[in-house]
């Protein structure tokens, strides 16, 4: 018998070196049960994080190890930009943070938007390390409002 194109065929068992599946069990309580799942066979492995479509969403549904790990990734590509833009043009240094840092903070936002404020304050430290960054601001006396409102 010939084998169609569209012909739905069982998935490949897993292959070393590729993709692992896994399984994560969502839930706000403190002891929830790990069910066993299988895949072909294979008992998926239980973790506390997945990385879906680049956001990292915990077992308990928190989203604090995320924020640290964006506001980490965001204040290296900072970092980044001061060791290696060292002209004093506000436009250039403003252009460099909105096409490299910004985008790191706010992609997928809706979906982890802070609400408590520790997280709050953790990513607006990121915005304020980038304005005075770029306002050649490094005095922690300077206006700082109108800096942020510079870089919206």
């Amino acid at each position: 018998m010939e084998s169609s194109p569209h012909r739905l065929r069982p998935c490949d068992p897993v292959q070393p070196g590729g993709p692992v599946p896994f399984a994560v069990t969502l839930s706000r309580k403190r002891n929830s049960e790990q069910y066993p799942y299988t895949l072909n066979g294979h008992q998926l492995k239980h973790v506390d994080v997945a990385k879906y479509l680049g956001v990292q969403i915990s077992h308990d549904l928190h989203w604090d190890k995320y924020i640290d790990y964006i506001t980490s990734k965001a204040n290296s590509t900072l970092g980044f930009l001061r060791r290696n833009i060292n002209i004093n043009n506000p436009q250039i240094k403003e252009h460099s943070y909105k096409t490299l840092v910004r985008p790191i903070l706010e992609y997928s936002q809706s979906v982890w938007d802070p609400y408590t404020t520790g997280a709050v304050k953790t990513v607006e430290s990121v915005q304020q390390r980038a304005a005075h960054y770029t306002l050649n601001r490094h005095s922690r006396t300077s206006d700082l409002v109108s800096a942020l409102c510079y870089l919206s």
